[in-house]
């Protein structure tokens, strides 16, 4: 059985801080650490050894969350293939958790496109992870509305489908340039 290798006794975290903090400063330690992409207690501790973590750029958290919602649709389709022995889910489960990932990644050009779309992606994630939900639970899934889902679905990855299978649009590295699409920079679509 393959795991993580156990760390050094002198790796491990043992001790334990505890600190007091208003509403207010933990709004902001939580926002902060939103805008750097850590989670809270790294940050903290980032932050209290002296360590000041680089904002991640917006397209890297466009991309971040974009690729949470794909393997987490893929895992709730796989989920129903499994809880409910309907092979409709398989393909999809494949599609969107290996060749829509795999196309996606590092594709920082459609950053522009996902930040519009990312909120109907996440909508449709959840009614996918209820569906897995209810069959995980041994509830009946009804083929309509399976059927209604998976065609929201589609409509809903349709224009990421779409720009993943346009070549690459070089992007400007410098977000203080303001190159226009035809100089390499803007949108992809």
């Amino acid at each position: 059985m393959a795991g993580r290798r156990p760390k050094a006794p002198e790796e491990r975290r043992t001790k334990v801080c505890y600190i007091r903090l208003t509403e207010a400063e933990w709004r902001k330690i939580q926002s902060d650490a939103i805008d750097v992409g850590l989670p809270f207690a790294t940050y903290v501790r980032s932050r209290a050894l002296g360590i000041k973590p680089r904002v991640k750029p917006q397209r890297d958290k466009v991309m971040d969350a974009l690729l949470y919602e794909l393997t987490s649709m893929a895992t709730n389709l796989g989920q129903l293939v499994e809880a409910t022995g309907d092979e409709t889910y398989g393909p999809w489960a494949n599609y969107v958790g290996g060749e829509l990932v795999n196309r996606v990644t590092d594709r920082f050009d459609l950053a522009p496109l996902i930040e519009r779309e990312i909120e109907a992606i996440n909508g449709i994630g959840h009614a996918i992870n209820a569906m897995a939900r209810r069959a995980n639970m041994g509830k009946e899934i009804d083929p309509a509305d399976r059927d209604e889902t998976l065609t929201i679905m589609r409509r809903v990855l349709d224009p990421l489908h779409k720009a993943v299978a346009k070549k690459p649009v070089q992007i400007d590295e410098d977000p203080d340039t303001d190159a226009s699409p035809d100089e390499g920079g803007g949108d992809a679509l």
